[in-house]
């Protein structure tokens, strides 16, 4: 437990600095200290687990080889340095799968530090959001770099409003579920969540504003308590009617067509891609096959961090795994899920799990929220600590 204390810590404050905390190297390839933590924490965790049993190990596993398989098949098709990067995308996935090993096997004690650090980590995200809402409310400065300007709009370590609402939203299920066991004073808690619910309206992403809306339906839903989504829905039209003098801005326009179109559009062109790859083309080297099929990256100052993906995960699984990638990631999703049902009356953390789950995949039909890696983590971690009984 001793080296726990440092690796525990590490992996959320880590998780905290979301974006800021990682080097970009040329070829569009970044290394993060959360990368780091991630691969730290889970060496060390199942180096000393005994532990065989593990519902998500046969889709995990299936997953992995259907991925090489991918690669393999496509391994002429692209220049040495552009497979090699693909294959990196891999190996992010399988490290990042550690997070659920390690989460399945900690003791007691360490299942409690680790809540203790999600509600501390999460805190810290939306209290850095507001810092960056008042005093650094745009990235036009790193246009240069593949980002979006984002103006005026709040995204805090993540450096994308539509990823910061997905962790807002994933955090206000976690602590509204939590909050009694974290903080006694009511007063506090209630404050937590209004300054949390602030944050994913000051987002202005309408994929978040949808995600939390799902997770409140789902909430009612299992809880029985139909006024929950009654009053979320309620809330959502007074705030439509609220911000509405905004929508003269763009990037504040809640009816703004322009990024709806081009996630369309992207969608559509991984779906041309895919009829002609049935299997494939390896996972994850979408950015060269969408350049070898005429699809080009149009940002100015060289490779965006949209390219390499499709704004729609399910998609993206699809075109670079193919219909047996696809397919096993279903099977994933659905063990998943089936640990979240089977733990959901015997423990709360069964209940985020579900709501969690739940709310991204409809958000991961617009954007790559499923395969991001901070929101990854997330849901690996809370099937873990769900089947961790």
């Amino acid at each position: 437990m001793d080296l726990l204390k440092i690796l525990i810590p590490l992996f959320f404050v880590s998780f905290s600095l979301g974006e800021i905390a990682r080097i970009q190297f040329p070829n569009s390839i970044t290394v993060g200290l959360f990368d780091i933590s991630v691969v730290s924490l889970s060496f060390y965790i199942l180096a000393k687990t005994r532990k065989s049993k593990f519902t998500l190990k046969i889709p995990i596993i299936l997953f992995i080889l259907i991925s090489l398989f991918s690669l393999g098949i496509n391994f002429r098709r692209y220049e040495l340095d552009q497979f090699l990067i693909g294959s990196l995308y891999l190996l992010r996935w399988i490290a990042y799968t550690g997070v659920y090993f390690s989460a399945t096997s900690l003791s007691d004690k360490g299942k409690k530090y680790t809540l203790r650090f999600m509600m501390l980590s999460g805190i810290f995200i939306v209290f850095f959001g507001y810092l960056q809402f008042l005093f650094y409310p745009s990235l036009r400065n790193l246009y240069y770099l593949g980002w979006d300007e984002h103006m005026h709009r709040m995204f805090s370590t993540f450096l994308d409003p539509n990823f910061a609402g997905v962790v807002f939203v994933l955090f206000f299920v976690f602590f509204y579920v939590f909050k009694e066991k974290f903080i006694s004073n009511r007063l506090l808690s209630s404050l937590i969540l209004l300054l949390t619910f602030g944050a994913i309206i000051l987002t202005y992403s309408r994929g978040a504003y949808l995600m939390f809306v799902i997770c409140a339906l789902i909430y009612s839903i299992l809880v029985r308590q139909w006024k929950v989504v009654a009053g979320v829905v309620l809330v959502f039209a007074i705030l439509f009617i609220i911000l509405s003098p905004r929508f003269y801005i763009e990037n504040t326009n809640l009816l703004r067509v322009a990024s709806a179109t081009q996630r369309l559009e992207s969608s559509k062109q991984a779906l041309a891609i895919f009829n002609k790859n049935p299997l494939g083309v390896g996972f994850n080297t979408f950015r060269y096959a969408r350049e070898k099929y005429g699809f080009k990256d149009l940002s100015l100052f060289g490779p965006s961090h949209s390219g390499a993906g499709v704004d729609n995960s399910m998609v993206l699984i699809l075109v670079t795994t193919g219909v047996p990638g696809f397919l096993v990631y279903v099977y994933l999703i659905y063990k998943i899920f089936r640990i979240g049902s089977f733990n959901l009356r015997k423990n709360k953390m069964g209940l985020v799990l579900l709501v969690s789950l739940g709310g991204l995949l409809v958000n991961s039909l617009f954007i790559n929220s499923l395969l991001y890696s901070f929101t990854m983590a997330w849901i690996f971690l809370l099937a873990g600590l769900t089947e961790n009984t």
